[in-house]
Parts: structure tokens; C-alpha cells; sequence
């Protein structure tokens, strides 16, 4: 994967085809775990990006993309899912296993498309599940929505952290 500054790997991820997910394990070599995780019920809000009418029932979830052997934290991720939009299926693995979103999705047969969003403001993010991931030590951050077959089923935002600067040529 040739990815040679931070603003580079921007880039890439918008080149790539596959999920989040796939792109981290083809650029750390190892195989990514959605660890910390963190879910919350909560209920729509009036104006909402997801489409859903004020009171829907929507997931919030928070969890670190680590690499499974080196238990390093990559990306930071927080999600608000429609569980309504989604197989049991998936909302089942989602809560049970360390599967990120990205590799549910695929395995699911989920086809997706994402819309870009602003980039998340660090004033927005909750409190990390785990105390060790700095969300101020950060390479990108970028947020978009995904759908499938065209309905709205989750907003992303993502911060790549910092231990992905050794996976980048320059260093």
C-alpha cells in the first residue's frame, strides 16, 4: 500500500474499494479487532442526518480498531446506527463479537455506499472507552454516512491515530 504522508492516506482511503476495515489490515499486516467497545440506546433527535423520524430507537457505538496481535489502537471510531435498517444478523455480531463494523458489513453481504460528511470536531467526541487513546493524537479525521440500497443506516466519524505513522513509507 503506498501511502506516504498523513494527507496521503486520505487519499487512498478514498481510492479504496473495501471497507475501512480491509484497508487497515492490508496497511498494518495484521488482522483488525474492534476493542472498548461502548453501546447506548438513544432516540433520534427532530432533524437528524439518518433520516429516521424524532424518537426512532438509534445505537450509539464507540470502540477502538486495534491490531489483534500487536493490541495496537489504529483508528477511533464512534457510530450512531438505525438497528431498525439492519439484519439481526448484524446487530447481533455487532453487540456480541469484536468484528468491526466494516468486516460485519461484508460478511453480511451488506452493499454500501458512503456520503462524506464534514469532518468531526474533537469537541464532539465522548470520552473514549479506553483511557489510552489520545483522539488529540491524530493523523485524519473524517466522518460520512453509510447506506444500503440507498437508505440512510449509520453516520461514522474516525480518527486514525498516530501507531499508523510507522505503516507510512516516510517513516
Amino acid at each position: 500500500m503506498d501511502v506516504a504522508t498523513p494527507s496521503s492516506l486520505e487519499e487512498a482511503l478514498s481510492r479504496a474499494n473495501g471497507t475501512v476495515t480491509a484497508f487497515l489490515e492490508q496497511l498494518v499486516g495484521e488482522p483488525i479487532d474492534a476493542r472498548a467497545r461502548r453501546h447506548k440506546m438513544t432516540r433520534a433527535e427532530r432533524s437528524n442526518g439518518l433520516r429516521v423520524p424524532e424518537g426512532h430507537p438509534l445505537l450509539l457505538r464507540a470502540a477502538a480498531l486495534q491490531g489483534r496481535s500487536s493490541g495496537r489502537s489504529y483508528v477511533y471510531a464512534e457510530s450512531i446506527l438505525v438497528p431498525s435498517r439492519l439484519p439481526g444478523t448484524f446487530r447481533l455480531r455487532l453487540e456480541s463479537s469484536d468484528d468491526p463494523i466494516g468486516r460485519i458489513l461484508g460478511e453480511e453481504g451488506i452493499n454500501t455506499t458512503r456520503q462524506p460528511l464534514s469532518a468531526p470536531d474533537r469537541s464532539t467526541v465522548a470520552d473514549p472507552p479506553v483511557e489510552a487513546i489520545g483522539i488529540g493524537d491524530h493523523l485524519l479525521a473524517r466522518s460520512y454516512r453509510i447506506d444500503a440500497e440507498g437508505t440512510p443506516v449509520m453516520v461514522i466519524a474516525e480518527w486514525f491515530l498516530t501507531p499508523l505513522e510507522r505503516f507510512l513509507p516516510l517513516h
